[in-house]
């Protein structure tokens, strides 16, 4: 898979990417979080998935509701049914990756969809999020980058969807990358001027997370990352329209 459509492009700015849709303004990952990050420009979204207890894909970032819902609910043995009836915040439920696709993909957007890796069956995750990626049209699938931090997760995953862009997520360098990746999201203490570079030189998009900080999202546009994921999409975005 060619990273070229995730390469910001000469004399372009990064994408920006809404981290968890948004975590300023907005309960993360829900519908309401994407829609934000979108109305304040956001060239695209992050978002978590999992399986819940009836098997559908659903957007979560932690393995269970304690956090986001009060409630101490495994999400892997819940039903969809019994999710939706959970105030994630401000009255928002949680919602499937189908319907996240359909916002932000239907809108003309990019999205970056991470797989957990703490799940009782990476491989049934894999395997619904690649039936549900299938689904949508050429020009949609076109549009998505597929992450992980599981070096195996991301193999499985470029197996399963080949016209697919896969990228690996790392916090720590790595000894080395999965095979079949077209990028790679890095930590932003990791992404430094020479490291990016390399990255290029080996035919990786590069985007960075997670960066909340003008000045450090400067730095890194300068560096020539690809895209930035971030919390804070108007601060972020922001700071370099105002750059250029």
């Amino acid at each position: 898979m060619s990273a070229t459509r995730w390469h910001r492009g000469e004399g372009g700015r990064p994408f920006i990417y809404g981290h968890r849709g948004t975590r300023r303004g907005a309960p993360e990952n829900t519908l309401r979080a994407m829609e934000y990050a979108l109305a304040q420009g956001a060239d695209g979204v992050e978002l978590d998935v999992r399986l819940c207890g009836s098997g559908e894909v659903v957007v979560l970032h932690d393995a269970d509701l304690e956090r986001v819902a009060g409630v101490p609910v495994a999400v892997s043995a819940a039903t969809l049914s019994e999710l939706r009836v959970l105030d994630v915040g401000d009255g928002e439920r949680v919602p499937l990756l189908d319907e996240a696709m359909a916002l932000v993909l239907g809108g003309g957007r990019l999205l970056n969809v991470e797989l957990k890796p703490d799940v009782p069956s990476p491989q049934a995750l894999i395997e619904r999020v690649a039936l549900a990626v299938c689904a949508r049209s050429p020009a949609e699938r076109d549009a998505i980058v597929i992450s992980s931090f599981s070096a195996r997760m991301c193999s499985a995953l470029a197996t399963a969807l080949p016209g697919v862009a896969i990228a690996f997520l790392f916090e720590h360098a790595p000894d080395g990358l999965p095979a079949g990746i077209a990028a790679v999201h890095p930590h932003h203490a990791l992404a430094d001027p020479e490291a990016i570079a390399r990255c290029h030189e080996q035919g990786f998009a590069v985007n960075v997370w997670t960066v909340n900080d003008p000045v450090r999202a400067r730095a890194l546009a300068a560096a020539g990352a690809d895209g930035l994921v971030t919390d804070d999409v108007a601060v972020v975005l922001g700071a370099l329209t105002a750059r250029a």
